[in-house]
């Protein structure tokens, strides 16, 4: 395959990836896309869209590829902690779209638009602009102007560049799903059930009406270190989960980490981090796939009003990033830290209980 020159290359294929595709295609970009695994594979991901994320899926025009991925909607979420809980409707409904349908219907307009989609291929950053594409035991050298890193948490293009975090989280999300046990169906209409245990915490929702999906996050430092250990855990205080798992459990985990991930810096004169890559802070707010999104919509908005990909346009970029984006991450941190321990969790399911503004802000942390 013979090197190749484009206005921009972006390396990874999930929705931060692939919509800055899209979105620089539509701006006259010739853009290429280099994804690492095959088309619709699963991913490590809780599937949950939040409902304020319609305003960018409309700036990108991806709104519809969006929707036809959809398997339901999401209206409420319950928080667990041992005894203790508490329900609330989330201020704006959201949908459910599972990745591998989701991630390929993205890919296939990537294409529509003239993106060229690279699968089942490495890339490797070499030099500012500069990147190496390896597949099938066959490697060239993809020269642009952009490099766009979407390749999501612990980013190698990040670490390449020096943008890592001196101190790297020490925990990581897990995801998997498995046909619907009859002792959770059947699964109340649009809802989200959260659940604290010791080790971490999980997400479960009705995928479809056939099977049941559960995300969450472990605290390696905890003693809890496998996904199995921390369903049973939770089971210790759900007696509906513990008779689902005798029934059945996923038979296989996607994981990623580590969380939280913080790189130094989010862009420069020749690179961009954009989704997971340029930060992502614990998965229960389930807003990682709306700040991919928003991601792509900042990056193109500030190629498009710099006319191009300069040192001004990288400027634009990070200081939008942390303004939109870092802060908001930084809230979730804060609601994260209340929730995420069953005796700090229990309290906080109390008062949310008790005062109905603790709900609305807690809400809010979750789809702000």
């Amino acid at each position: 395959m013979a090197n190749q020159t484009v206005d921009a290359v972006v390396v990874g294929g999930g929705p931060a990836g692939t919509c800055s595709a899209i979105a620089l295609a539509r701006a006259g970009a010739k853009v290429v896309l280099i994804d690492a695994g095959a088309r619709g594979r699963d991913k490590c991901c809780g599937h949950c869209l939040s409902g304020g994320a319609w305003t960018a899926l409309e700036e990108l025009g991806v709104r519809d590829v969006v929707e036809s991925s959809a398997s339901g909607v999401t209206r409420q979420v319950a928080w667990r902690s041992g005894t203790r809980g508490f329900e609330m409707k989330l201020p704006h409904s959201g949908i459910l779209v599972p990745r591998s349908l989701l991630d390929a219907g993205l890919q296939e307009e990537a294409e529509r638009v003239g993106v060229r989609v690279i699968q089942s291929a490495t890339a490797r950053w070499h030099s500012k602009g500069l990147i190496g594409v390896r597949q099938k035991c066959e490697e060239h050298f993809v020269e642009a102007r952009l490099v766009v890193a979407a390749d999501g948490l612990g980013s190698g293009i990040a670490r390449a560049r020096g943008w890592s975090p001196a101190r790297p989280g020490r925990k990581y999300g897990f995801a998997g799903s498995w046909r619907a046990p009859r002792a959770l169906l059947p699964w109340p209409d649009g809802r989200i059930e959260m659940r604290v245990a010791r080790g971490g915490y999980l997400g479960i929702v009705a995928e479809s009406r056939e099977r049941i999906h559960v995300a969450g996050m472990i605290d390696r430092t905890s003693g809890v270190s496998r996904p199995d250990e921390l369903l049973i855990e939770v089971a210790r205080s759900w007696p509906l989960l513990a008779q689902a798992i005798d029934e059945g459990r996923p038979d296989r985990w996607i994981a990623a980490g580590p969380l939280p991930w913080r790189p130094t810096r989010v862009a420069d004169e020749s690179t961009a981090l954009v989704g997971d890559a340029a930060g992502y802070a614990e998965p229960y707010s389930g807003e990682g796939m709306r700040w991919a999104f928003e991601c792509a919509g900042g990056l193109a908005r500030a190629w498009r009003e710099e006319g191009g990909w300069t040192p001004r346009a990288a400027q634009q970029y990070a200081h939008w990033h942390r303004a939109r984006i870092a802060r908001r991450q930084r809230g979730t941190l804060q609601a994260a830290w209340l929730l995420r321990n069953p005796a700090r969790a229990a309290l906080t399911c109390r008062a949310a209980k008790r005062f109905p503004g603790v709900a609305s802000w807690l809400a809010g942390s979750m789809t702000r």
